[in-house]
């Protein structure tokens, strides 16, 4: 009787789960599709005023934010070192030697990019806010125990 019930739940979460995707706006849905084509572990959330999709493509995780209507609201990815533009890497080796970058946030909107990265060294962690103009803040600091 217990497995029966577990099966039932099972299918039931399943419809539920399909139903809440299939109220996302189909044309967003297929515009993200052509946009990220190697996007894995895609999954759909809808929220009253906004949708957000949670992916990973490309060993970087990404979630993104988007109005009703379908347009584009704001994103976030995490990612390392490997994945951030040169000349930021370049400036951080040049202001903050010897330190190593753990990894990378980034926030972006229609308006700008802002990137919080994570540094360290033997004794220390920061991060660094980088905004859109290049401008380099440590915002935290702490020290290893």
């Amino acid at each position: 009787m217990k497995k029966y019930l577990f099966i039932i739940y099972f299918l039931i979460a399943g419809l539920s789960s399909k139903a809440a995707v299939s109220t996302i706006n189909e044309k967003l849905i297929q515009s993200f599709n052509e946009s990220y084509p190697h996007a894995v572990r895609v999954t759909w959330l809808e929220f009253p005023e906004t949708y957000a999709v949670n992916f990973e493509e490309e060993g970087v995780k990404s979630t993104i934010h988007y109005n009703k209507d379908g347009s584009f609201l704001s994103a976030i990815r995490y990612y390392s070192e490997e994945k951030l533009p040169y000349y930021l890497i370049a400036s951080l080796k040049q202001k903050f030697p010897g330190k190593k970058i753990y990894s990378v946030t980034e926030l972006s909107n229609p308006y700008e990019i802002t990137y919080y990265i994570k540094l360290e060294d033997a004794k220390t962690w920061r991060t660094v806010k980088v905004d859109s103009d290049g401008n380099m803040v440590v915002i935290e600091k702490f020290n290893k125990a």
